[in-house]
């Protein structure tokens, strides 16, 4: 009889750890892909793990198909693996902070502090109502601009090598990226992990350390924060492991997928993908598949699931496209983190689809796109309205500049 992956989830778990230290050992340690697919090992195969050690997992899940959920996301390593290797992370790699560059950006240091402003704004008139109730009732004391709030931080995020040009960009940056932090600790937000974790793997490609402390801190604070808000207010039958495991719902997005798909509805054939470019389109709205879930799944209920975009692929075109649209993924990341030190607009475009891709991994294309495409016309404004830096006045300089300049002027 053949070896059936789809029958051996320990076999998929297994296979798929491979991929961490095959990245590591052909990039070396500085290679942000093999921090990024241990990211996704832990909320891809969590839930795996633990309903194979006999924990816990997310209610609804078709636990007679976690063998072949568990072979899918092996096929997602194996696309981010074979192009991870195809095209190798650049060793070379230096600062965006130390490489001059031609325009100022004086948007950055505003946008920061009005971004600041806002978050301390609605966290003073929140007050004690930050720290009592659930999580949707603390979003409800925030006001209805939560997420745009969350959406434009994460833009803002991504400014991190471009914020370097001043002294009060620097400043504005850290007090704006403090209080993003304190913001979603008080929402019971956990997006400024993927901000945070995506700000250390970047810092340490283009640092030359002989030992990556930043990314063993960052991975400490990712499980760290993710443990925090897996245990706030979590299952009294189920132990910490359990909870930490069982971060979001891909599993059982996947299951219910490969429960209904193509058996009581035929494949998408890539229309999900169309429908996230068509939604870029205002008036023109399509539903998104995590809505398409709640429609079949459990139908009027308020409560949303998410999505997975490796449940999207399979919608789409079975396990055969999962390796794809992965390795599709993984391509564009390399390609993005391979000229950070070229030009500005890729340092933050690096940044930009790292968090990005994170934080869709649960869930759909639709919003990786429209994170990026929008954090594109951000920056577009941005950098619209700059200025040519005069010769000899290159951004590293500009603090010890106005002190030449007012020497000049005193003597």
């Amino acid at each position: 009889m053949p070896f059936d992956l789809a029958a051996q989830p320990w076999a998929c778990v297994c296979l798929a750890a491979l991929a961490v230290p095959v990245l590591l050992f052909a990039g070396g340690r500085r290679d942000m892909l093999a921090y990024l697919a241990a990211y996704f090992f832990v909320f891809g195969f969590g839930p795996v793990l633990s309903y194979l050690l006999g924990g816990t997992i997310y209610f609804g899940t078709n636990t007679a198909l976690i063998g072949r959920a568990a072979l899918g996301l092996l096929l997602a390593f194996a696309g981010v693996l074979a192009a991870g290797l195809l095209v190798r992370q650049r060793r070379d790699l230096a600062d965006p902070r130390t490489v001059p560059t031609h325009r100022r950006l004086p948007l950055v240091p505003a946008v920061s502090a009005v971004l600041a402003l806002y978050g301390l704004g609605v966290l003073a008139w929140g007050g004690p109502a930050f720290v009592a109730g659930t999580k949707l009732d603390r979003i409800a004391v925030a006001g209805p601009g939560h997420y745009d709030y969350l959406l434009l931080q994460m833009f803002a995020s991504a400014l991190y090598f471009v914020a370097h040009e001043t002294s009060t960009g620097r400043f504005a940056y850290r007090l704006n990226l403090a209080v993003y932090v304190a913001y979603c600790l008080a929402t019971g937000e956990r997006d400024f992990v993927f901000v945070l974790f995506a700000l250390v793997l970047h810092r340490e490609m283009v640092l030359r350390r002989r030992l990556p402390r930043s990314v063993v801190w960052g991975a400490a604070l990712l499980l760290g924060a993710t443990a925090l808000f897996g245990l706030r207010g979590g299952d009294a039958g189920g132990s910490a492991a359990g909870q930490i495991l069982n971060q979001g719902s891909v599993l059982f997005v996947d299951t219910w997928v490969m429960t209904h798909v193509p058996s009581a509805e035929p494949y998408q054939h890539g229309a999900s993908y169309l429908h996230a470019l068509v939604n870029l389109v205002p008036g023109h709205p399509q539903p998104p598949l995590a809505q398409w879930l709640v429609d079949r799944y459990a139908p009027g209920s308020a409560s949303g699931y998410g999505f997975s975009l490796t449940g999207e692929a399979y919608v789409n075109f079975g396990l055969a496209g999962i390796p794809v649209v992965f390795a599709g993924l993984t391509a564009v990341h390399r390609w993005l983190a391979n000229r950070i030190d070229r030009a500005p607009g890729y340092a933050y475009a690096s940044l930009l689809f790292t968090v990005a891709w994170m934080y869709g991994f649960r869930g759909e294309s639709e919003s990786l796109v429209k994170t990026c495409v929008y954090g594109v016309l951000f920056y577009g404004v941005i950098r619209l309205v700059s200025s040519k830096i005069a010769p000899g006045d290159e951004p590293g300089e500009s603090d010890a500049g106005v002190g030449r300049v007012a020497a000049c002027a005193s003597s």
